[in-house]
């Protein structure tokens, strides 16, 4: 397969079928309580904002609705403060923006 803009955007939308998996009714606490949980729901928000960055600035200019900035910078705060990290942030990106997220790429590659 090619790895072109749809190529990436499937590898995303994989990552985050992981996400939602691992995450399917985790409470809060079970997220800050479960180390492995953690490591793995993190390890798949890093790949999958590793999968958009290899979107073309040209992609992400023609779908502005996506946050495409945010989204690096909040991998890149994953990467480089793991511990300084806030939990209950990243728990409301996964309950609350990972599924607007994915719905949003699905509606892309629809058309």
């Amino acid at each position: 397969m090619e790895k072109n803009n749809d190529f990436y955007l499937m590898k995303t939308i994989d990552e985050i079928d992981l996400i939602l998996d691992y995450s399917k009714d985790l409470e809060i606490k079970d997220f800050l309580e479960k180390p492995v949980v953690l490591d793995g729901i993190v390890f798949r928000m890093i790949q999958m904002s590793e999968h958009m960055n290899n979107i073309t600035q040209e992609f992400k200019m023609m779908h502005s609705n996506i946050d495409w900035i945010n989204i690096k910078g909040f991998r890149n705060r994953l990467v480089h403060n793991y511990g300084g990290v806030d939990l209950q942030f990243v728990y409301n990106a996964i309950k609350e923006d990972i599924p607007k997220l994915k719905k949003e790429l699905l509606d892309i590659l629809s058309k």
